[in-house]
C-alpha cells in the first residue's frame, strides 16, 4: 500500500508571456497546478480562448473532407500563426460551404424529380400535351388523386359543372383530372376537397405529353445524379499533402488552445509571475532540469507548505499519486470508483487487490472457468478492447483455479480431479460442494472469512486514524478499539453454538470488560471526548441518551447485516456448483453424443458470463458497503498533471 510522496514548488519569472514555462510542465507532464490561482483569475475574468473556434473549425473541415481528424502530437518543427492559419482555414471552409450548397439543390431537384415520376407515372394513358392543358382561358384544371371510396360518390354531383377524367387505379386511388368552369372552380374545389381528393402540383418544367416530360426528367435526374456524385467527392478540395498540413495545423492549435488556457494557473504580480503546484518528489530533479533551460526561472521549493503536507491538513491538500506493484496496480481503478484516500493516508488498493480476489476465486471456483476467464480477460477485454478491468479479472481468475483445485470442478465436471488428488496421497479432494454435508461448513466459513475480513478493516482504520492523529475517535468511535472489541467479543459469544468452547467468554468479567466498557464508550463517543479535550458540553443528558441509544442501534444492526451479508459468498458456491448441475441433467436428457457437447459447451457459457458477472459486482458491493464504510473516507484529490492532451476534452487546460 503507497501513494507518491509530493513536493510543492514556486516557479516565478519575469514579466513576460509564461508560454515557455507552461510548455516544458506540460512536456515533462508532472506538475499539478494549485487550482486557487485558478479560482482567482476566473473571479477578476480573462480573455476568450481565440484558438478554440479555429481548432473546431480546423476540425470540421478535416471531417467534411473525409479525412481523419484524430489529433496528432504538434510537431515543433512546424511553425504557425493566428494570422496565417485563420484565412486559410477560412478559404477551405468556403469552398465546402460552396459545394455544400450545390449538393443540396442537387438533391432538392431529385427529390422533385423522384415526386413528378410517380405522378406522372399515373397519367401516362394522358396524350394530350400539358402545355396545351394549362392554356385552357376559361377552364381550370386539377390533377392529383381520389380514394376509391369518394371516387363512387362522384355521380351524387353530376348537376354539378365538372368534368373527371381518370387515367389509372392503383387499387386505392383513382388518379387523374377534373375540369371546371374558371367561375364555378371554388365550389368544386370545395368539393374535391371533401371527398379527399389529393391533387397534385405539376412543376413548370414539365412539357408535352406525360410521355414526353417522364423521358425528359429521367434524362435531367440521371445528369443530376452525376452532378450529386461529383459534389460529394470533397477530394478535388484538397489534395493528401493540404490534408496532411490540415492536420498539422489542427494539432497546432490544439497545442496552443491548451497552453493559453493553462494560462489561469498563473499568478501575475507588477513586475512577475509565479505559478504554484505538486510535483512527484522523485521527478522533481528532472522538472527542474528541464526549466533551467528556460532563462531568469526560478524554482522554489515550499518548506512550510510541505511540512503541513506531511499528512493532509484542513488547509492543505496535496493531490493523490497512487503506486503499487505491477499485482495490485489494476486494482486501483475499483478504488476510484469509490473515490481516493487522503494525501498521507492509507491506500486500500493492495486490501482491495488481496480481498476481492480471493472472494471472487471462493464464489467462482472452477479450474476450467479460471482458465477461460483469464484468456478472456487478458487477450480479449486488455489487449484487444483496451479495458482495464480486464487485467482485475485476469488475477482473479489465478484465485478462481486455486479454489477450483479446492473443489475439483473443471468447467462443471465435479470429478475431473479426483486423480489428481489421488496422486497426491488424498483419498478425496478437500470439498465436496454438492454433498450436504459440506452446506453449512461452506456457509459458516463465509460467516467467518466476513468476521476476518470486518476485522481487519476495522484494524486498518485505526491504523489510518493513528497516522492522522486523530487519537481520541480512535480509541472510543465504533470503527476504532472500542468498536473492534465489541463486535469480536459479539461474535466470540457465537461460538459455543459450533462447539467452540473458550473459558473466559460468557463470563461475568467478560460482559463488563468486552462488552459493557466497549458498549458506553461508543454510546457516549462525543461526550467523553469533549470531556478529554476540555470541550464545552452543549447538549443536555437526554439529547445524549437519545443520540447515542439510536447510534449504538445502528452500530449493532450494521454489525449484523455486514457479517451477515457474507453469506452471499457461500451462496454463490452453492449456486455455480448447482447451475452447472441443472446443464448436466439437461444434457443427460440426450443419447446424442453431438447434443450432449452442445449443450454443455452452450451451459458452460451461459453460466460463466452469467455468474461472472453477478460475482464481480457481489464481491464489489461487498468491498464498497461492508469493508470500505469502515475505514475509508475518500477526501482526496486526484493528481492531474498539466499535459498537452490529443483528444479534444484537455484534462487540466479544458
Amino acid at each position: 500500500m503507497g501513494m507518491t510522496k509530493m513536493t510543492h514548488v514556486n516557479i516565478y519569472g519575469p514579466k513576460s508571456s509564461p508560454k515557455p514555462v507552461l510548455e516544458t510542465l506540460a512536456q515533462v507532464a508532472c506538475f499539478d497546478p494549485d487550482d486557487a490561482a485558478a479560482r482567482v483569475n476566473a473571479a477578476t475574468g480573462g480573455a476568450d480562448n481565440v484558438y478554440e473556434p479555429v481548432l473546431q473549425q480546423a476540425i470540421g473541415i478535416l471531417s467534411d473532407l473525409g479525412a481523419d481528424k484524430t489529433l496528432k502530437p504538434y510537431d515543433k518543427t512546424k511553425h504557425y500563426t493566428y494570422k496565417q492559419v485563420k484565412p486559410l482555414l477560412e478559404a477551405y471552409a468556403k469552398q465546402i460551404s460552396e459545394r455544400g450548397l450545390q449538393k443540396t439543390e442537387c438533391e432538392a431537384k431529385l427529390t422533385t424529380y423522384a415526386q413528378t415520376k410517380m405522378q406522372l407515372y399515373h397519367l401516362t394513358n394522358l396524350h394530350t400535351s400539358v402545355d396545351e392543358i394549362f392554356a385552357c382561358k376559361y377552364l381550370k384544371v386539377r390533377f392529383g388523386r381520389l380514394p376509391d371510396d369518394s371516387f363512387v360518390k362522384l355521380a351524387f354531383y353530376s348537376d354539378k359543372p365538372f368534368t373527371f377524367k381518370e387515367y389509372d387505379f392503383d387499387g386505392k386511388y383513382h388518379w387523374g383530372m377534373y375540369f371546371v368552369p374558371e367561375d364555378y372552380a371554388q365550389d368544386v374545389d370545395d368539393i374535391f376537397t371533401s371527398l379527399y381528393f389529393e391533387r397534385m402540383w405539376v412543376p413548370d418544367f414539365v412539357h408535352g405529353t406525360p410521355q414526353d416530360a417522364l423521358a425528359q426528367i429521367i434524362t435531367e435526374e440521371s445528369e443530376t445524379k452525376k452532378q450529386l456524385a461529383a459534389m460529394s467527392n470533397m477530394h478535388d478540395i484538397a489534395t493528401p499533402e493540404q490534408i496532411e498540413e490540415l492536420r498539422d495545423i489542427a494539432a497546432w492549435l490544439n497545442h496552443e488552445k491548451q497552453i493559453f488556457d493553462m494560462q489561469r494557473y498563473v499568478i501575475v504580480l507588477e513586475h512577475s509571475y509565479y505559478i504554484s503546484g505538486y510535483v512527484p518528489t522523485d521527478k522533481l530533479a528532472d522538472v527542474k532540469r528541464s526549466l533551467e533551460m528556460i532563462p531568469n526561472i526560478r524554482v522554489a521549493e515550499d518548506a512550510a507548505t510541505n511540512k503541513l503536507s506531511s499528512v493532509e491538513s484542513e488547509n492543505v491538500h496535496p493531490p493523490v499519486q497512487l503506486k503499487n506493484s505491477w499485482f495490485v496496480r489494476p486494482f486501483e481503478m475499483l478504488v476510484e470508483m469509490y473515490g481516493l484516500p487522503g494525501y498521507g493516508d492509507i491506500d486500500p488498493t493492495t486490501f482491495v487487490a488481496i480481498t476481492y480476489s480471493i472472494l471472487f476465486g471462493i464464489m467462482f471456483g472452477d479450474v476450467g472457468h479460471g482458465v477461460l476467464l483469464c484468456l478472456v480477460g487478458y487477450f480479449i477485454m486488455y489487449k484487444m478492447m483496451h479495458m482495464e478491468i480486464g487485467l482485475v479479472l485476469t488475477r482473479c481468475s489465478i484465485f478462481s483455479v486455486i479454489f477450483g483445485f479446492v473443489y475439483g470442478s473443471v468447467f462443471g465436471f465435479e470429478h475431473a480431479l479426483d486423480g489428481f488428488w489421488h496422486m497426491l496421497g488424498f483419498a478425496e479432494k478437500p470439498l465436496e460442494v454438492m454433498s450436504p454435508e459440506s452446506t453449512n461448513f461452506i456457509l459458516l466459513s463465509s460467516i467467518a472469512a466476513g468476521v476476518f475480513i470486518i476485522a481487519a478493516a476495522i484494524v486498518t482504520g485505526i491504523v489510518s486514524n493513528l497516522r492522522r492523529k486523530i487519537y481520541l475517535k480512535t480509541i472510543f468511535s465504533v470503527n476504532g478499539v472500542a468498536g473492534l472489541v465489541l463486535y469480536l467479543s459479539l461474535v466470540a459469544l457465537l461460538l459455543p453454538i459450533m462447539g467452540i468452547s473458550i473459558p473466559f467468554v460468557g463470563t461475568v468479567p467478560y460482559y463488563v470488560i468486552c462488552i459493557g466498557v466497549p458498549f458506553v464508550s461508543i454510546f457516549f463517543t462525543e461526550p467523553i471526548c469533549k470531556l478529554i479535550e476540555h470541550e464545552k458540553i452543549t447538549e443536555s443528558f437526554g439529547e445524549m441518551f437519545i443520540n447515542g441509544f439510536f447510534e449504538m442501534f445502528d452500530v449493532l444492526l450494521s454489525f449484523a447485516s455486514n457479517t451477515m451479508s457474507f453469506l452471499r459468498v457461500g451462496g454463490y458456491v452453492l449456486a455455480h456448483a448447482g447451475m452447472m448441475s441443472v446443464v448436466f441433467t439437461l444434457a443427460g436428457m440426450t443419447s446424442n453424443i453431438i447434443v450432449y457437447l452442445i449443450i454443455v459447451v452452450i451451459g458452460n457459457i451461459f453460466v460463466m458470463c452469467l455468474e461472472g458477472l453477478f460475482v464481480a459486482i457481489q464481491v464489489l458491493r461487498l468491498e464498497f458497503y461492508e469493508i470500505f464504510s469502515r475505514f475509508f473516507e475518500a477526501t482526496g484529490v486526484p493528481f492531474t498533471p498539466l499535459k498537452i492532451s490529443l483528444d479534444e476534452q484537455a484534462d487540466k487546460a479544458a
